[in-house]
């Protein structure tokens, strides 16, 4: 497997659409984009072959649009997650009870920040707070996506 850096976190989206397995089954994480951003909870646009269009608006437009798919409008963050904002790469999962129900979308929980970086592993590079914060480039961890 090649290793990818991309240029921006929507070309490391597209990628994944296009790419990657995207099943949320068996609780595995999913590459996903966040739309907004509310405390500790967030929306987010599930990275899938079948709609890789990533909806703009406000939460409340968001909301009222009938077009929208693949979009957890309420994405808790794990403990270790950095405070996200709109435009952010994370790893996105649900419980494997929704997904084999095509209910992925009505809960889930964000998992990781991670780079616009998909490792020779077959894992997209986390998010490393205190390394960005030194001007260092973040290790890979193990976020299969």
């Amino acid at each position: 497997m090649a290793e990818r850096t991309f240029t921006s976190n929507l070309e490391a989206f597209e990628y994944a659409c296009e790419h990657l397995d995207c099943s949320l089954k068996d609780g595995k994480p999913v590459l996903g984009i966040v739309l907004a951003v509310h405390g500790r909870m967030c929306s987010v646009k599930i990275a899938n072959p079948e709609d890789k269009v990533i909806p703009t608006g406000t939460l409340t437009e968001l909301l009222a649009r009938t077009d929208v798919s693949y979009v957890c409008f309420s994405a808790m963050l794990a403990d270790k997650v950095p405070q996200l904002q709109p435009g952010d790469l994370v790893l996105y999962t649900t419980m494997p009870e929704l997904a084999a129900a095509d209910k992925a979308t009505v809960a889930g929980t964000v998992t990781a920040k991670v780079m616009p970086h998909y490792t020779t592993k077959g894992v997209w590079q986390t998010y490393s707070s205190e390394l960005a914060s030194q001007g260092s480039v973040p290790s890979s961890q193990d976020s299969k996506a």
